[in-house]
């Protein structure tokens, strides 16, 4: 595998056979992280065969005061107010900003790199999560799709009339830990809910015991979900406009 491109935006790991790169990973990190802290994926699963045309892009959220935490300036999508209540005073402006953001990878992978919109998987953890679900069932541009781990759907009481025609039917990843004290369950539950009332294609992964991170088992999970999602759509399907 080529060595990982670290800018100020984005660590990008080139594909193992970059030359015939055909589909893009973009993962997304949660709340005071940086795209370092899930660029193992691109270790793990950039080697296997299923992902040698793969490229991956870890982006790095801006650093901006974050109010529960005392208004201490971290990495962040978007401000919290209070992290008891999460969909409480949401951070509207930011969420918005972190979307252009987003939007523009995508933008420049389907533009400036000839990969079909839906080769291109959106995903992160956590806040970062939650920018996926937003960017991708927002975009005008199909996905192959969207994962959400530990998440929970923003502007939720805007959020279903704002999903777009192209991705109304993007296959969805959701994983959740069962004892998660940051971003409940319960919370997780009720955003698949409300995703499968509007009719999304929802694959819902829980895992006892697990608190508010990753599990391995659920990174085999989600490595069979990407395969199969890639497959849907070979090499050869139109490049969506822009």
């Amino acid at each position: 595998m080529s060595l990982p491109l670290t800018t100020a935006r984005a660590i990008m790991v080139p594909a193992a056979e970059a030359k015939l790169w055909d589909s893009t990973i973009i993962f997304c990190h949660g709340l005071g992280d940086s795209g370092a802290g899930w660029s193992f994926l691109a270790e793990a699963w950039g080697r296997k065969k299923e992902f040698s045309r793969t490229a991956f892009i870890f982006p790095h959220a801006p650093t901006i005061p974050i109010t529960c935490n005392g208004g201490l300036r971290m990495p962040g999508w978007y401000d919290i107010i209070d992290f008891g209540s999460l969909t409480a005073n949401e951070d509207e402006n930011g969420i918005k900003s972190s979307y252009q953001t987003l939007q523009g990878i995508i933008t420049e992978q389907v533009r400036d790199h000839n990969i079909s919109s839906r080769r291109i998987i959106l995903g992160g953890f956590s806040q970062g999560a939650v920018m996926s679900l937003f960017t991708g069932l927002t975009s005008e541009m199909s996905l192959g799709g969207i994962v959400a781990l530990s998440s929970y759907l923003p502007i939720r009481n805007k959020l279903p009339n704002m999903i777009t025609d192209a991705n109304r039917k993007t296959p969805i990843f959701m994983g959740h830990g069962k004892v998660d004290p940051l971003i409940q369950h319960s919370w997780g539950s009720m955003s698949r809910d409300i995703l499968l009332k509007q009719k999304c294609d929802v694959e819902w992964h829980e895992y006892d015991g697990l608190a508010h991170s990753a599990d391995p088992g659920e990174i085999d999970d989600l490595e069979k979900w990407i395969v199969n999602c890639l497959k849907k759509d070979p090499v050869g399907g139109s490049k969506s406009e822009l």
